[in-house]
């Protein structure tokens, strides 16, 4: 009897040391990266929010960054949008690393409350 729940054991550890894990890949690609870069004020100054998300994904601003942006830049190969609702609903501005938005459209200005990031 002993045998047999030793033997049990043995297999069943076996079989757990066995089951595939996600490739670095696969990992790499759902991991957050900095996408991008918002000021509180005009010419990338004051207080800065930098956002980390995966690649495509809607992210809602909050505390004192909402409604309060004034200008961007997106990281370095990506392209980004800020919107005016949550969600990443309703209209939305668009802009890249370089040379980014020193001051964002005044009907955006101030008024940003999401955004998203794509590759460029």
């Amino acid at each position: 009897m002993q045998f047999i729940s030793t033997s049990l054991i043995a297999i069943m550890a076996a079989a757990i040391t066995a089951a595939p894990t996600p490739n670095a890949q696969e990992a790499s690609a759902t991991a957050a990266t900095q996408l991008i870069d918002l000021w509180v004020d005009k010419d990338f100054l004051g207080l800065k929010f930098t956002g980390s998300s995966t690649v495509n994904t809607c992210n809602n601003l909050s505390g004192g960054f909402r409604d309060s942006v004034s200008s961007g830049k997106a990281k370095a190969g990506f392209r980004c949008t800020v919107w005016v609702d949550n969600d990443c609903l309703g209209t939305g501005f668009s802009f890249n690393a370089n040379p980014g938005s020193n001051l964002f459209p005044s009907w955006i200005n101030d008024q940003s409350s999401s955004w998203k990031c794509v590759t460029a």
